[in-house]
């Protein structure tokens, strides 16, 4: 996600953070002052090295490697919905068959609900779910605002198990990645997905509205969309056939494998341009009063492809279509669809990088997965980093980190939020995007061109429809290299011991 083309230069020590127009964050959020004050003494997470020492010795002997399988492995949906554009609501059924890889006479399963966020439910959003079932029997469940809790279970490991349910979902009037707002329909993180159980147990973090609090395995998708049969609609995978008219209504079906995730979204008047680079279909959705960045955005859709997969890896998918909406951040991404937010009169170099930004997510979250909570600079950083270089703007990331030493590169969300009446929010947009894209740029810079490139391909391979952590990323970056990067990255502010 994109908050805006955070500015990446910083000038005499005063740190400059430029906020997406509209965006409506608390003045005390923007962080802008916080960041400008001397450090108020350093809080620092029980087991981090202190950053005081920046050249002891320090090496990633003592810190235990994540052992947990993560589960459950290889999720496979079946959605069968329909969409109420009148009502705004969509209500069917899900059935979701995965491999039980975490232990014996598992007792527990957990989903998250995103659109029961506060932020959706205060403007009409909310879903609901009843009728689980596990394996054909009638499960006991509870919602805990963004957690299902399946209980009472006894799977056995390294069997498969089936969860049926049916749900609904209201869609919140407001612009963002999940709600309605005119003609345009957004449905992101629309429906029960199963929550991650790695080291830490099942992970069921709190919904992030300012970024991303995401965590999901690649799987397959079987999706039946039913709506009205005038709806345009751009969606995760690719269609199946074509739609089946009934009366004023159409049904679509989409399928989509090794994605961790499905987005929808649907507007009557898109029209739609489309063009073609290394056998991968680009395909650009756009409203009338967006039609002046429909080319813009198809080219930079097709170059940002092109670069992406020469510096990093090869893109996977058949497909990717980028959408126009109103919304109040920059962009988002979802598998193979990424929405790009136009409220206001945006420049076409803006709309360019947003794209471009949103794009390298495919690769960092999308293909290369992590833990967006807990460790967000693997995929933001890694996105920004993507954006400035189809900007040719590397040589510009000049960034030094916040004054106060307790914000991390690898902080988790939670330690920005903690602190977000003393600016944590601006400090994360400034940590996360614009040091942390910085900071892969200084590791370019050390490594030089070649090694980097090679090291990413490397590090692409190995992660590629998987997990990363920060640990995997240094460990594979050093392999590649033959060079031991602990110092690089301590000095960074990057810390194994914020996850371990």
């Amino acid at each position: 996600m994109k908050m805006s083309r955070l500015t990446k230069r910083i000038s005499m020590g005063v740190i400059a953070l430029v906020c997406s127009i509209g965006v409506a964050l608390p003045a005390s959020a923007t962080g802008t002052d916080s960041m400008k004050q001397e450090p108020k003494g350093a809080y620092i997470p029980s087991g981090t090295p202190d950053l005081s020492t920046l050249n002891s010795p320090f090496s990633m002997k003592g810190y235990k490697k994540n052992q947990q399988a993560l589960g459950p492995a290889k999720p496979s949906y079946t959605i069968d919905v329909d969409y109420n554009s009148s009502t705004h609501k969509a209500t069917g059924t899900l059935e979701v068959t995965f491999k039980n890889n975490i232990k014996n006479n598992l007792s527990e399963l957990y989903f998250n609900l995103w659109g029961n966020a506060e932020v959706f439910k205060e403007n009409g959003g909310g879903m609901n779910v009843s009728n689980v079932k596990v394996n054909g029997n009638n499960a006991a469940f509870e919602i805990n605002e963004t957690a299902l809790h399946i209980k009472e279970l006894s799977l056995s490991k390294n069997k498969k198990a089936t969860v049926s349910m049916h749900f609904e979902v209201s869609l919140p009037e407001q612009q963002d990645r999940f709600g309605w707002y005119g003609d345009t329909v957004s449905m992101g993180n629309w429906f029960p997905i199963l929550a991650v159980y790695d080291d830490e147990g099942w992970n069921v973090d709190p919904y992030y509205p300012y970024g991303e609090s995401f965590y999901s395995l690649s799987g397959k998708y079987d999706v039946t969309v039913t709506t009205d049969k005038n709806q345009v609609i751009a969606a995760t995978g690719e269609e199946v056939g074509k739609a089946k008219i009934t009366g004023d209504k159409a049904t679509h079906r989409y399928k989509a494998k090794d994605v961790r995730d499905f987005a929808l979204e649907m507007n009557p008047n898109y029209r739609v341009i489309s063009t073609e680079v290394n056998n991968i279909k680009v395909n650009v959705y756009y409203s009338e009063e967006h039609s002046k960045y429909a080319a813009a955005l198809l080219e930079s859709g097709e170059d940002s492809i092109k670069l992406f997969s020469e510096k990093f890896g090869k893109y996977p998918w058949p497909e990717l279509d980028i959408v126009t909406m109103e919304g109040w951040f920059g962009g988002m991404e979802y598998p193979q669809l990424v929405m790009i937010s136009l409220a206001g009169d945006r420049p076409l170099d803006w709309a360019k990088s947003v794209n471009a930004h949103e794009i390298g997510h495919q690769w960092f979250y999308g293909i290369i997965g992590n833990n967006e909570y807990d460790e967000p600079w693997l995929d933001e950083s890694f996105a920004s980093f993507a954006a400035a270089l189809y900007d040719g703007e590397l040589d510009s990331l000049q960034v030094e980190p916040t004054e106060e030493t307790y914000y991390h590169l690898s902080s988790q969300i939670s330690d920005f939020t903690a602190r977000a009446d003393e600016g944590g929010i601006g400090a994360y947009y400034y940590m996360i995007y614009n040091y942390g894209s910085s900071t892969l740029n200084d590791l370019r810079e050390l490594l030089g061109d070649e090694a980097f490139y090679s090291a990413m391909q490397t590090y692409f391979k190995q992660q590629k429809f998987g997990i990363s952590t920060t640990r995997d990323f240094i460990t594979s970056m050093e392999k590649s290299t033959g060079r031991d990067l602990m110092p690089f990255f301590r000095e960074h502010r990057v810390l194994l011991s914020d996850q371990e």
